[in-house]
């Protein structure tokens, strides 16, 4: 199946008080993280990264990554998923990951792609034990409900309502759906 991986780099960063994915975690910026992955992650049709940063715009195209520039981040994650999924619906399936999980592992998302790829599910998402986290993978047939999204609603909406058709990969280690989304994350 042809999956396009819809990278979402345009946050506002409200909790974090200052730009995160700029931020040095690690000796490098946060973004980098989830870059560095990407270009390890096995059987995409396309990568696709939305943002506003000019910094991870060039970073994204010297990587050989397509780019979208969301000059409306104000209007919420929505607006970044319609953006990366407009660039090209000709996919089977989405991908969106976030550039906030420094931790989340190659092999989980790799492992992620093959459930998607095998099972009959039209939604796969890892997970750790009850908890529900990104990426996340929708199949095509899901395109009107996640273009339908409105503010700052993601994909955790339409995941929710068609809980009967999802597949959930567990990972290994909770620390990897982390999220950094204050100062005192980056500390830890």
């Amino acid at each position: 199946m042809r999956i396009n991986l819809i990278l979402l780099a345009s946050g506002n960063s409200k909790r974090f008080n200052g730009n995160k994915l700029l931020t040095n975690f690690n000796n490098k910026p946060l973004y980098m993280h989830t870059l560095d992955k990407i270009k390890s992650i096995k059987g995409l049709n396309k990568v696709i990264v939305v943002t506003k940063y000019d910094e991870i715009k060039s970073k994204s195209i010297n990587l050989g990554f397509d780019v979208v520039l969301n000059q409306d981040s104000d209007l919420g994650i929505s607006n970044s998923i319609i953006l990366g999924i407009n660039r090209d619906k000709s996919a089977d399936g989405y991908m969106f990951m976030v550039c906030d999980q420094p931790f989340i592992k190659v092999k989980s998302i790799n492992k992620l792609i093959e459930e998607f790829n095998s099972c009959n599910k039209g939604i796969c998402s890892v997970g750790y034990k009850d908890r529900l986290g990104n990426p996340n993978i929708f199949s095509s047939r899901y395109l009107n409900d996640l273009l339908s999204l409105k503010d700052d609603v993601g994909g955790k909406y339409v995941l929710k309502k068609h809980i009967d058709d999802l597949k959930v990969i567990q990972i290994e280690d909770e620390e990897e759906l982390r999220d950094i989304d204050t100062r005192q994350d980056i500390e830890l």
